[in-house]
């Protein structure tokens, strides 16, 4: 593979042929019904092998992304048939930025966290409840400064929102907050640059945090859903949707 090629640098080779591909049938540059070029094409124009092209379509496979039949080739199957719970396709989605996979993000979210943050408040420790306010605190160090410290308040976000889903003590909730984590990310990056987003959701962080911090199952509840709500009128006004 040449040093600069279509793949770029990054990952193993069949992770780098695995997200070319699947970031292009995402986007709909490869779309649903569309066949890909066969191996030998493939293999050519990524500088890869063959064997590297076959185990990357297998593992769209299993994502449902393609199907693979002999003398037939490999075409995109419809949206309806992909895994969508898978991490990578979350990620893919996310890097992407689509309005739809927010919205739908942000929808899940909002069935899930208020009621996440109500059992925190009733269960979380008193480590998770550290992890919280040191969260928060990053949270509001760096907001200031944004653009430039946008990652590090991302991240910090992000651990906030992850800690309040595993101090729910319910372990199919943790579960979710680690499978939808990179979409998560990509979510709260996209509502930290949407005009007047953090202003109006950092102080919602502060009174969910004060909420679990209290022991106050409702007050966490609702302060949860006004954050989820104000961070999707946010979105929505930066997506012009």
């Amino acid at each position: 593979m040449t040093k600069e090629g279509p793949l770029g640098r990054h990952r193993t080779i069949h992770g780098r042929v695995v997200e070319w591909l699947g970031r292009r049938i995402i986007s709909g540059e490869l779309p649903a019904g569309s066949r890909l070029p066969n191996e030998a094409e493939l293999a050519a124009q990524l500088d890869v092998s063959r064997g590297g092209v076959r185990e990357a379509v297998k593992a769209l496979a299993a994502k449902g992304l393609v199907e693979a039949r002999p003398r037939l080739g490999t075409r995109v199957l419809p949206r309806e048939q992909w895994n969508l719970m898978d991490r990578e396709v979350i990620n893919w989605h996310g890097r992407l930025a689509k309005a739809d996979f927010l919205q739908d993000l942000l929808e899940l979210r909002l069935m899930v966290e208020p009621d996440a943050a109500r059992l925190a408040a009733e269960r979380a420790s008193e480590e998770q409840v550290a992890i919280l306010e040191d969260a928060y605190a990053r949270m509001e160090a760096h907001a200031p400064n944004l653009p430039a410290e946008e990652d590090a308040f991302v991240e910090a976000d992000l651990v906030f929102h992850l800690t309040l889903l595993r101090a729910s003590g319910n372990q199919l909730i943790e579960q979710l907050g680690r499978l939808l984590e990179t979409g998560l990310y990509h979510g709260l990056e996209a509502s930290s640059h949407a005009p007047g987003g953090v202003a109006a959701t950092l102080p919602l962080h502060q009174t969910v945090l004060v909420a679990v911090r209290a022991r106050r199952p409702v007050a966490a509840a609702r302060a949860m859903r006004k954050l989820i709500e104000t961070t999707t009128d946010a979105v929505r006004q930066m997506v012009g949707r």
